[in-house]
């Protein structure tokens, strides 16, 4: 177990290495080349102001600035365009802003990040220190033009919200779609946010909605193997060196549910899961022809912290530990003894119905559907004697199944 433990602690820092956030994308250049390759993949909380490309995932980075660089793709998770847009200055947090309205702006080159294009119109969003807005580019608007909502107090004391891109939505509807009315849209419902907008304008432009973000959370179920090895410790005749430790294998079955605060990289994944663990154990000392025979059934629940090692758009290994809190309960619980004679009696040993195990996980994930995983559950103690312990560690491996909509 011990040497298990130095391997893996051994292998995590060393893989660390190979992390990469490059996915297939290109870039268009002022001169309109179109450039094929890998682009740096994050999800990023401001907006970029450069594009980090690679010929090949081995090859050095190449920095292209904002000013050389017209447009960008990583393919299937998003693109930019760089426009020349007025930015609303005014905060929208209310511990920031002020007595009146305030309609200040800066002009300024930047890459809007495109939430939907279509026919009609083009939904961007740009954000940086300030704050998130949204923009939105007619087929006949030279530029985007923010979509505007002022918060500011009227008094001290006293909020308001100027909703205004309502009403600019309201003037495209009638523009492009004039057999849409407000019953239909609800514009009066629509919130300053990514989803809402892209109703609205998905609607305008006869597509179908699409999310902005990835859900940020899956489930996933699974089947699996687990090798469980229990050991009397103390006073106690099984707990010697010449007593006989048979490991137990059983199937187990594992629920659960992960979620992950940026879904598009998942680097970090906060998961927990419930195993049912069954197995038929046994622990023996033939030099004192002793045996204590038991079954055992546990449903272990685990929070655990997943950090993904190497991340590739097929492949992807992670590392993760937790904390297992055990329900159990132990039948057939009968210590065997011989002396001339077979004897055989109810156990006077009596486990913990509740028990906690630290626990270590490793695997990959492999596209988006499946996912192989081992589990060492540290030794956890079963008895609350003073004289003698009973304890159980275990390894598990298993394949789930994720319900991922990404």
């Amino acid at each position: 177990m011990k040497r298990s433990l130095l391997i893996l602690f051994w292998i995590v820092p060393c893989l660390c290495i190979a992390q990469t956030t490059f996915r297939k994308g290109y870039l268009i250049t002022n001169s309109q080349d179109t450039i094929r390759g890998f682009i740096s993949f994050n999800e990023e909380s401001l907006n970029p102001n450069a594009v980090y490309y690679r010929s090949d995932l081995e090859s050095k980075t190449k920095v292209f600035p904002l000013k050389d660089c017209k447009a960008y793709v990583v393919e299937n998770f998003y693109s930019y365009r760089r426009e020349i847009v007025n930015i609303s200055t005014s905060n929208d947090n209310l511990n920031r802003i002020g007595v009146g309205r305030d309609t200040s702006v800066r002009n300024d080159t930047v890459f809007l990040r495109v939430l939907q294009s279509g026919e009609n119109v083009t939904l961007f969003m740009y954000t940086d220190d300030i704050k998130t807005r949204f923009y939105i580019q007619s087929k006949d608007d030279i530029a985007p033009l923010e979509l505007i909502r002022n918060i500011y107090y009227e008094r001290q004391g006293i909020a308001i919200t100027e909703n205004k891109f309502q009403l600019q939505l309201y003037k495209l509807m009638q523009k492009y779609k004039k057999d849409l009315t407000l019953k239909d849209v609800k514009l009066e419902w629509v919130g300053y946010n990514a989803d809402d907008l892209i109703k609205v304008v998905s609607k305008i432009n006869n597509q179908t909605a699409v999310e902005y973000k990835a859900k940020d959370t899956r489930f996933f179920t699974g089947v699996g193997l687990s090798m469980n090895s229990f050991k009397y410790k103390g006073s106690h005749a099984l707990a010697n060196n010449s007593d006989e430790l048979k490991t137990s294998y059983s199937p187990i079955i594992r629920i659960g549910v992960d979620y992950m605060p940026k879904p598009l990289i998942a680097k970090v994944i906060y998961r927990i899961d419930a195993t049912l663990l069954m197995s038929k154990n046994t622990i023996s000392n033939k030099s004192a022809d002793i045996k204590h025979s038991f079954d055992e059934l546990t449903i272990a629940i685990a929070p655990q912290v997943i950090y993904t090692i190497y991340n590739s758009n097929m492949f992807k290994f992670y590392a993760g530990a937790g904390i297992s809190a055990n329900i159990s309960n132990y039948s057939n619980s009968f210590m065997s003894s011989w002396d001339g004679k077979l004897k055989i009696r109810k156990s006077d040993i009596d486990f913990n119905t509740f028990s906690f195990s630290p626990k270590i996980n490793i695997g990959f994930f492999m596209g988006k559907k499946i996912e192989f995983s081992g589990s060492y559950y540290l030794n956890s103690s079963l008895t609350d004697y003073q004289t003698v312990k009973v304890t159980v560690s275990r390894f598990a491996f298993g394949v789930n199944y994720l319900f991922d909509k990404h």
